[in-house]
C-alpha cells in the first residue's frame, strides 16, 4: 500500500541517529501517503470526498496515537480494518 522501503530507510535512519528530525520525516511522510490512499481508495468505492476525507483523517488519528513508527511501517492492511471500522461507526453518527 505505501512505499515501505522508503519507510523502513526513514526508521533505520531514526535508530541509527536517534533522530528526531527522521521521525518527523517519517511520520509525515505516512500520514500524507497513508491519507492519499485511504482517500483515493473510499472515493473510488463511492464514497463522497468529505466523509472519505472524515473517514481517513479519523484512522490515521488513531493509528498514530496507538501505534509506533516501527509498527506504522510494517503494520498489514488487516490491521487498519478495525481501526477504520471504528472511525466509520463515528463519521456516519456525525452525519447521520
Amino acid at each position: 500500500m505505501w512505499v515501505r522501503r522508503s519507510l523502513l530507510a526513514l526508521i533505520a535512519l531514526a535508530a541509527l541517529g536517534g533522530c528526531d528530525e527522521a521521525k518527523k520525516g517519517f511520520d509525515e511522510a505516512y500520514d500524507k501517503k497513508f491519507r492519499e490512499s485511504c482517500v483515493s481508495s473510499a472515493t473510488a468505492k463511492g464514497a463522497p470526498a468529505g466523509i472519505a476525507k472524515q473517514l481517513c483523517d479519523c484512522t490515521m488519528d488513531k493509528i498514530n496515537q496507538r501505534l509506533s513508527m516501527s509498527e506504522k511501517a510494517t503494520m498489514p492492511d488487516e490491521k487498519v480494518e478495525p481501526i477504520m471500522n471504528e472511525c466509520v461507526k463515528s463519521v456516519v453518527k456525525d452525519n447521520g
